[in-house]
């Protein structure tokens, strides 16, 4: 049976290093998934895949949802919060997955033969780069940097978000109706619907609903009882990311496993002080930039393995990871990082220039 204690108070909106190791787990496991992909189209077909670490998505979307219930846990009740909060999340993933794109594009436009996947399609890149769901060359729904699908979906949820904070209703019996009302939706879909409809219309918009009562039940100060956090975090892990075979789970008990492990590790953080080492929480600080960039750098490693005729998959899926880490990492440092702060101290100066803007917002910054 779940252990739960419920503690004094609710929790602050402090900084959780355990939900930043998770996110690095998260990345990592997508940048496994995607390597070992890369190497058996472009390099050998017999590579073995790496399946589950697309359940890295559902645990970024848990933790997405968990992230934004704890930072506005202040706004809900403050004039113009709204406009904050939503300018804060245009400038956490705007440029950067801008950036992305663009450098896809130059690429395409350049070296077509490098990219696979693509074609110049200029209405569909326009939507690309304005989150509108469409179909690419392979009649998927993803835009031109196809890991961006998943920002289609992250933008979603913080329009919705933004929008309960406007109407100064509770964000989880706001977005609740809305997820719940899509992911039903999806068991009635059809090949006749449209394009949009019929991308939001996933039951895997519940994974941010999760996250959203993960912040709520720690908001509330209810947690799991250490010894039993630590065994269902393990548990949840290895059922997201160890190989099994038959390979068994759905988008529902994937996302159930991703909501354990978030909220047994904000449970732990909150009952044990401890802190992590820093390389893992810089690594998942700088989760955005590695899952961003990885579809540009990590093909590169078994291109050049096939031209130098070394045609060996485990050392192309380790040298893909490598690369792509260490790419991801430098971007943050010096482009996702600086860009950001810069970005973000704009958005201070021009909400410190109303004066009543300000004294509101000084509650919950």
């Amino acid at each position: 049976m779940l252990a739960a204690k419920k503690h004094a108070g609710g929790t602050t909106a402090g900084k959780f290093e355990l939900i930043q190791v998770l996110r690095f787990i998260a990345a990592l496991a997508v940048v496994v998934c995607h390597s070992a992909f890369y190497s058996k189209e472009r390099l050998d077909s017999g590579t073995i895949s790496y399946n589950l670490g697309a359940n890295g998505v559902p645990l970024f979307f848990v933790i997405s949802g968990f992230v934004m219930m704890i930072a506005a846990e202040k706004m809900h009740n403050a004039d113009g919060a709204w406009k904050l909060f939503a300018i804060r999340r245009i400038v956490r993933i705007v440029p950067l997955y801008w950036f992305a794109t663009s450098v896809k594009l130059f690429t395409l436009l350049a070296a077509a033969g490098l990219v696979l996947h693509a074609q110049v399609d200029w209405l569909y890149i326009v939507k690309s780069y304005f989150f509108v769901p469409d179909i690419n060359v392979d009649n998927e729904i993803k835009p031109l940097l196809a890991v961006g699908w998943t920002l289609l979906f992250e933008m979603f949820f913080y329009a919705i978000f933004t929008l309960a904070l406007l109407v100064r209703v509770d964000a989880v019996k706001f977005t609740a109706p809305i997820l719940g009302a899509l992911a039903v939706a999806s068991i009635f879909k059809s090949d006749t619907w449209n394009v949009v409809l019929a991308f939001y219309a996933d039951p895997i918009v519940l994974n941010f609903l999760w996250g959203m009562l993960a912040a709520r039940l720690m908001q509330r100060g209810v947690l799991i009882e250490r010894s039993v956090a630590v065994l269902i975090l393990l548990f949840s892990l290895c059922y997201l990311f160890f190989p099994r075979f038959p390979e068994y789970g759905n988008v529902i008990t994937y996302g159930l496993a991703s909501f354990l492990s978030v909220y047994c590790c904000a449970s732990l953080e909150k009952a044990i002080k401890f802190t992590m080492p820093r390389v893992l929480v810089f690594l998942g600080a700088a989760s955005y930039s590695i899952y961003l960039f990885h579809p540009l750098t990590a093909p590169a490693v078994p291109e050049v393995f096939k031209r130098l005729g070394i045609i060996y998959s485990v050392p192309s899926v380790v040298g893909s990871i490598f690369v792509a880490l260490c790419a991801g990492a430098f971007m943050y440092r010096f482009v996702e990082s600086p860009l950001t702060d810069r970005l973000n101290r704009y958005v201070k100066q021009y909400f410190n220039s109303s004066t009543d803007f300000k004294k509101q917002m000084k509650s919950f910054e």
